[in-house]
């Protein structure tokens, strides 16, 4: 997942910069360069050392080349010329994807050739890198079909078609569509390209059919998954739909375990099905999504609204564009591993707990899967002690069954407090999902507008643009925010480009005139700017500023003169300046010579 945001989040040029055997040179230089770093940093650091988290360790460094690639070399600048791209766009994560699948083998072979050389490697490199290939191959292949699948949806000439795609029924309906072909197809295509095949028949198959049968569970098919090596002992439920579903063994369970360990196994394996732990990943990843799809344009949108953030955006103008992208895709990056390796995990480990509680209810004691789980750990490699990201270690694991079967109280106790994590989970993830609907989103907005606006501005006025519209757009967003000094300040280098501009004249007379801020009431000045302006241009909106400036100078008789020419003038804005003329007339009456309150600031430009 990291992997596909580093690429799909990548910058990319009109133009290269390179020639294309000049980046496949410095392409070749830095990828033997870092195998050789690799290696030897394997052979001073992890030889000889429990494969698990080394090979967890691999799959994290295999992102350091992909970076280097798409954000120091630049490479997607050279994949958008590749031939097909235009058509299918994810071509080019197709491609980054590949590359990482390229290190990970790479690093891969580093580190067999490290335990080769010491004399500690048990199985080949062929047999190594097939094992973990085909794990990560089925994966791969349904995100290129949903990949293509998706290209040539966006390719249907059809705007009535891409418009509907864009609303968020178009989006529920093609996400749903995505899930069912998911579950549908994955489990064959699983079964293929892992190469498993029919459990034979015997004693022991007949005893896993009829333990299915007692559990109400059923599936496609009961399967062996030939794994390389033969130290991989487990087993595992492929597949939520019973019509696409399979069990799998392999052939190091089915050869050193026990038929009745076999039949503990089979209850975790089971347990799964029962407590819907596989529709819990769909709906974590589900959850996910939505979550991220509601809360990222608030969040952009009130981060562009704040001007901390936009003098940030300033500075960082400045920076290598790919900087700037690798700083926008971190924090996504970090977001997944919080997510899945933290949050999901956890609910992970506990639902493989939770699966292993259900061996109390098939054989009434722990002590067939405690017997399994312990020849697992020694056959696996004495992995008893080595914890997982997603597993409780072997260890905890039957620490935990020996406790419930001691303490019976344990297991509700458990079952209570995973269920409660789950509800805070759902309301936590709701929550998240409704505040948005909350946020005064429209207000950030207008703000993040002012402030894109006013960055673009800066930009064309920091490099020799000098327009007075350009200094009136700035000064109409200042006025808006009740930024006066400022305001004032961009109206006035408006004025110097364009002296005789009546409507900069009109809209510092307008803040004169109307400002609630004390400094910036300026009676005389206002009178004098609005007079100037109504005689370049006596338009309906100037007249009424000019009508304002006589009024807050006491000259009541000629600010409704004035009012009602304005009303002449422009009939489309008859309910404004009646309301303006009764103001004037109301206060009149009252009193004579006296200024009096004023009306908030706003923009005079037509």
């Amino acid at each position: 997942m990291i992997a596909m945001a580093l690429v799909a989040g990548a910058p990319s040029d009109p133009e290269p910069t390179l020639s294309h055997g000049a980046i496949l040179l410095l392409w070749l230089v830095k990828t033997l360069g870092w195998t050789a770093l690799v290696v030897w940093f394997l052979n001073r650091t992890y030889a000889g050392k429990a494969p698990s988290p080394v090979l967890d360790g691999l799959q994290w460094a295999s992102l350091i080349p992909l970076i280097i690639d798409f954000y120091l070399l630049n490479i997607k600048t050279y994949l958008v010329f590749l031939p097909g791209v235009s058509l299918f766009p994810t071509l080019i994560e197709i491609v980054g994807i590949s590359l990482y699948i390229l290190y990970f083998i790479l690093l891969l072979t580093s580190y067999w050739w490290v335990l080769y050389k010491k004399g500690l490697s048990e199985s080949s490199l062929r047999e190594n890198l097939e094992f973990r290939v085909r794990l990560i191959l089925p994966f791969l292949v349904l995100y290129l079909i949903l990949a293509v699948l998706g290209d040539f949806l966006g390719a249907i000439p059809s705007n009535e078609f891409q418009e509907l795609l864009k609303k968020p029924l178009g989006e529920l309906a093609s996400s749903v569509f995505c899930l069912i072909l998911i579950l549908v197809f994955m489990p064959p295509i699983v079964r293929m390209i892992w190469g498993c095949v029919p459990f034979p028949e015997g004693p022991l198959r007949n005893l896993i059919e009829d333990f299915l049968k007692r559990t109400n569970v059923s599936c496609k098919e009961i399967l062996i998954w030939p794994v390389s090596g033969g130290r991989s002992c487990t087993a595992a439920v492929l597949g939520v739909v019973p019509g696409f579903r399979y069990i799998l063994f392999t052939p190091c369970l089915v050869k050193h375990l026990l038929p009745q360990e076999i039949e503990a196994v089979l209850s975790h394996e089971v347990a799964h099905l029962r407590h819907r732990h596989l529709l819990w990943y769909i709906f974590f990843l589900s959850t996910f999504a939505v979550t991220a799809y509601r809360l990222f344009d608030p969040i952009e949108t009130w981060l562009i609204s704040r001007r901390l953030f936009l003098e940030i955006l300033t500075h960082a103008n400045h920076w290598p564009s790919a900087l700037i992208a690798f700083l926008a895709i971190l924090p996504m990056g970090i977001l997944l591993v919080l997510y899945f390796r933290f949050l999901m995990g956890y609910f992970m480990r506990n639902f493989e707990r939770q699966a292993d509680l259900s061996v109390f209810e098939s054989q009434g004691h722990p002590w067939n899967l405690i017997n399994a789980l312990e020849k697992i750990a020694i056959l696996a490699g004495d992995i008893r002690n080595q914890p997982n990201w997603h597993h409780f270690s072997i260890a905890e694991r039957v620490n935990f069954l020996d406790e419930v079967a001691l303490r019976p109280i344990v297991r509700d106790k458990y079952e209570k407090k995973l269920l409660l994590n789950k509800g805070l989970f759902i309301g936590i993830a709701s929550l998240l999902i409704i505040i948005p609907s909350l946020m005064p989103i429209q207000s950030w907005k207008n703000s993040a507008n002012n402030n894109l606006t006013q960055l673009y501005i800066k930009q064309l006025t920091s490099n020799g643009e000098q327009r007075p519209e350009l200094y009136v757009i700035m000064g109409q967003i200042f006025a808006q925010k009740k930024e006066y000094a400022n305001a004032v300040n961009a109206y006035k280098q408006a004025l110097d480009l364009a002296p005789e501009n009546p409507d900069i004249l009109n809209n510092i007379a307008w803040i004169y005139a109307t400002s609630d801020d004390p400094e910036f009431q300026k009676p005389k000045e206002a009178l004098m700017l609005a007079s100037m302006a109504a005689n370049l241009k006596p338009a309906g909106y100037i007249l009424d500023t000019l009508a304002e400036s006589f009024f807050i100078n006491g000259y009541v008789e000629k600010a409704i003169a004035t009012e009602e020419e304005a009303l002449k003038k422009d009939p489309s804005k008859t309910d404004y300046y009646r309301a303006q003329l009764e103001r004037f007339k109301k206060a009149g009456g009252m009193s004579h010579g006296i200024h009096f309150d004023k009306k908030q600031g706003k923009n005079r430009t037509n």
